[in-house]
Formats: structure tokens, C-alpha cells, sequence
């Protein structure tokens, strides 16, 4: 591994007239010779990826929120509407193989840019299926591969693009803007008022694309980098390329610790999120119930992100908040195996905004710890590695869990083992997460480097007094 040193005499050597790749995270200049500072630029840079973030989820929630419509309007079957959002998942572990290699090759801002054309290339493919007559079921597939494929790389760019804008203290607080779920709260609202009848499904989905080339516009014009770099010790050019950091990571075992607490912790938000119409239903809840409990977990679930940025970036007590935050999760999921009854509405919603809040907060908790012990590898590199993790867990536990749906039981179809396998899950993930003896690397490196760039400063003065001693001998 190449010491602190060793990074910045590297830049310091490079050929001045050689231009710096669009991969780099920051303009390359001299280790000392600027201060570090969150530009002005870097704020609306965060608008408009917030603004991307909130198109594609959007667009991701366009016709599960209103299922019954999108069957009758493509005339198929509930099954088949479930996969217009189940392919959803499919492509982001899919395309995850790729993203930290894209975040390489292409940087920040072109990565987001064919995010954003890939979004409205699948919105605007299911206008035209949706306008057809009758409406193409098959195009509307081919639209959600299409669109589908922009999440991941709007996500999982999450700690690349901080590093790249925002200096150490203001990572985290970035890092939860781009976390927060903020389309899916949109989504939720919009398309049930919106959607009223199956001749309003295709106004909808024209408002969509609208909103999805309106998000695109603003990236164009975007800068691809700050003047200066925000931090020392952050810069592609010096971190490993893309396979290099990948088996780095194979033989870092507290990475893949973070990697199964975050896993399972967003998997299991992912499972809980996609069944919970079914898991409350058997005890007289209706569609619209679960549709306000859910808007209402995802309020929290923002909350939760909203508080975790600025308090990390304030305490820097990342393994403090894991070992805290984690147990709170566990509990409000023993939680839901004893408020699921009838008539229990208020406790339901109350058990679930609590959980949507802990299990929201350890996100930026996780991610930047991932960051922290997988130093030097490149954020595009673990981050992507994350984000598709927790999309792999997300899908087998919904499996798993409507294998456990009890068909004959007390009310039938109840789904209360699948929530005692819930909780077993989530206990897991607390164990690991108290179990959890990572080191910060990152921050190491950061302070190192202060010593460093504090030495540099001090060298004058002692040139000087040595030469006083001098002349007066």
C-alpha cells in the first residue's frame, strides 16, 4: 500500500502538460498549496443529482402504487404487474457489477449524465407502449429495463460523489440528500390522486417522462469538478483501478462485515416495503391503510437519513451510532410480531415509523463506515459492491418470507412466521454490527496527512532560525 507521501509525490511528478482523466475526483494540483472548502457549486451539483434521484424513483413507483389499473390498462395479470417492479431489482444487481467501473472510466458527471438519458429513455419507451393500441406490455418491460438501469448509477455514486464535492466534515450530511428517498414519498402521493380511473394511467405516465427529461437538463450543464480538491487524500488517479480494489476488498474482512449489516438492514426494508400490503391484509387492513402507513414510514425513513448526516459529520462517532442505532432496529422488529393484530392501526404505524427511522439512520452510518475500512479503495468500487448487496438481500428475503405465508392459518394467508424470520434477520445484523471492530482508515489517513501538511508549514520557520544561528556565529 503507497504511504500518504508517496500518493502526493506521485501527483507532484506528474507531467504538468498531461490532462488530468474525467475519472479524477478533483482537479490535481499541489498537496499544500490550497485550502480545502466545500465550493458553492458543489451545493447545486447535489440539487440537481437530488433532483435525478427523485425522477427515477418516480418513475420506479409509477404503476406499483396503482396495480389494479395497470392490469386492467395492459390487460395482464397482478403476477405480471409485480415483475414491472421485481425487474426493477433484477437490473440493479445486475448493473452494479458495473458501476464502480463506470464511475472510473467516466467520472462523476458523465456517470450521471447516462443516468439521466437512460431515465428518460425508458420513461419515454413506456409513453409510446402505454399509447398503443392495445398498450404493449412487452415495450413497457423493455421501458423498465431501460429506465431501471439509471438507478444504480444515480445511488450507488453516493460517497464518489461527496468525496468529490464535499470536504471530510460535510461528506456524510451530502451523502444523506442523495440517500433520502425522496421520489418515493412523491410517488406515493401523486400516483393514486393522479390515477383515478384506467384513462388517467396514460396522462400519468406522460407526466412521468416529462419529469424525467426535466431531471437530465440541469445535468448537462453541471461542472464535472470543483477547483480544488475537497480533501488531501481523495483523488481517483491515486486510488486502485476498479479490479485492483476488488480483490483488495475480497481479503478485507471488515468490509464485508459492513456489507452484511448493511445488507441485511436495507434488505430487509426492501422485503418489509413489498410485502407489507400482504403482511397487514389478513387482519381487515385495507389497500389504502397500507398505502398511508407506508407514505408515513417513508417520511420517517427520510427523517432518519436527514438526522444521520449532520450528526455523523458533527461527532465523527460512526462505530458509536452502529452500536446504538442497530439494537433499536432489532427491537422494533420483535416489535411488528406483536402490534400485527386488528384494530391495531396506531400501534402498526407508530412500531413502523420507528423502524423506517433506526434502519434510515445506520444507512450513512454503514456506507461511510465501508468507506472508512476499504480505504484506499476507491469509493465507486465498495460503495457499488453495497448498494448491490443489499438489493441481492432485499430479493431473496421477499422470497423467503412468501414461502412462510401461513395459507391455512389464524387469519389465513398470515404472514407471521415471515415476520419472526424478520426479526432473526435483523438480530443478525445487530450481532455484526455490535461485533464490529473495523478501523477508520480513512480518517487515519486524513490526520496523517495534517501532520503532514503542519510540518510543511513549520519548515520556513526553522530554515530561518537555523540561518539566524548562523550569522550570529
Amino acid at each position: 500500500m503507497k504511504s500518504i507521501q508517496d500518493l502526493f509525490r506521485s501527483n507532484n511528478n506528474r507531467n504538468p502538460d498531461e490532462e488530468a482523466s474525467e475519472s479524477d475526483r478533483a482537479t490535481i494540483v499541489d498537496a499544500f498549496s490550497y485550502p480545502l472548502k466545500t465550493y458553492p457549486q458543489a451545493w447545486i451539483a447535489l440539487l440537481f443529482l437530488v433532483i435525478l434521484r427523485t425522477a427515477i424513483s418516480v418513475f420506479q413507483f409509477t404503476f406499483s402504487v396503482v396495480p389494479s389499473i395497470t392490469g386492467e390498462t395492459f390487460g395482464v395479470s397482478l403476477s405480471a404487474v409485480n415483475w414491472l417492479a421485481n425487474i426493477q431489482g433484477v437490473m440493479y444487481v445486475l448493473m452494479s457489477f458495473l458501476t464502480g467501473w463506470i464511475f472510473q472510466r467516466l467520472g462523476v458527471k458523465r456517470s450521471l449524465i447516462l443516468a439521466g438519458i437512460l431515465n428518460s429513455v425508458g420513461a419515454g419507451i413506456r409513453s409510446v407502449a402505454i399509447q398503443l393500441s392495445p398498450p404493449s406490455y412487452a415495450l413497457a418491460m423493455i421501458g423498465q429495463v431501460v429506465g431501471s438501469s439509471a438507478a444504480p448509477l444515480a445511488l450507488n455514486i453516493m460517497t464518489t460523489f461527496a468525496a468529490t464535492w464535499f470536504t471530510d466534515n460535510m461528506r456524510a450530511t451530502a451523502g444523506m440528500f442523495v440517500a433520502s428517498n425522496y421520489g418515493a414519498i412523491l410517488g406515493m402521493f401523486m400516483m393514486p390522486n393522479v390515477v383515478t380511473a384506467l384513462d388517467k394511467l396514460p396522462m400519468a405516465v406522460h407526466i412521468v417522462s416529462g419529469i424525467s427529461a426535466f431531471s437530465l437538463i440541469p445535468l448537462l450543464m453541471m461542472p464535472a469538478k470543483p477547483p480544488t480538491p475537497p480533501s488531501r487524500i481523495q483523488s481517483e488517479a491515486n486510488a486502485p483501478s476498479f479490479f485492483v480494489g476488488v480483490r483488495m476488498l475480497f481479503k478485507n474482512f471488515s468490509f464485508w462485515t459492513c456489507f452484511l449489516i448493511h445488507g441485511l438492514n436495507v434488505g430487509l426494508s426492501i422485503a418489509f416495503g413489498s410485502i407489507f400490503t400482504q403482511v397487514i391484509s389478513p387482519y381487515g387492513y385495507t389497500d389504502a391503510q397500507a398505502g398511508q402507513m407506508n407514505a408515513v414510514a417513508f417520511f420517517s425513513g427520510t427523517l432518519g437519513c436527514s438526522v444521520a448526516g449532520p450528526v455523523l459529520d458533527a461527532t465523527k462517532q460512526h462505530k458509536l451510532f452502529l452500536k446504538l442505532i442497530a439494537p433499536m432496529v432489532f427491537v422494533t422488529d420483535i416489535g411488528f410480531i406483536f402490534m400485527i393484530q386488528k384494530d391495531s392501526y396506531a400501534a402498526i404505524l407508530f412500531v413502523m415509523s420507528m423502524n423506517q427511522f433506526f434502519l434510515s439512520f445506520l444507512v450513512p452510518v454503514v456506507i461511510e463506515l465501508s468507506s472508512e475500512t476499504s480505504y484506499p479503495v476507491a469509493d465507486a468500487t465498495s460503495n457499488s459492491i453495497m448498494w448491490q448487496g443489499c438489493q441481492t438481500f432485499g430479493i431473496l428475503i421477499i422470497l423467503a418470507m412468501d414461502q412462510l405465508r401461513d395459507v391455512m392459518g389464524t387469519p389465513k394467508n398470515n404472514m407471521y412466521r415471515a415476520l419472526i424470520l424478520q426479526a432473526v434477520l435483523a438480530g443478525l445484523m445487530m450481532l455484526l454490527s455490535l461485533g464490529f471492530r473495523g478501523s477508520m482508515r480513512r480518517s487515519e489517513a486524513i490526520e496523517e496527512m495534517k501532520r503532514l501538511e503542519e510540518n510543511e508549514k513549520n519548515k520556513p520557520e526553522l530554515v530561518q532560525r537555523t540561518d539566524v544561528d548562523s550569522m550570529t556565529e
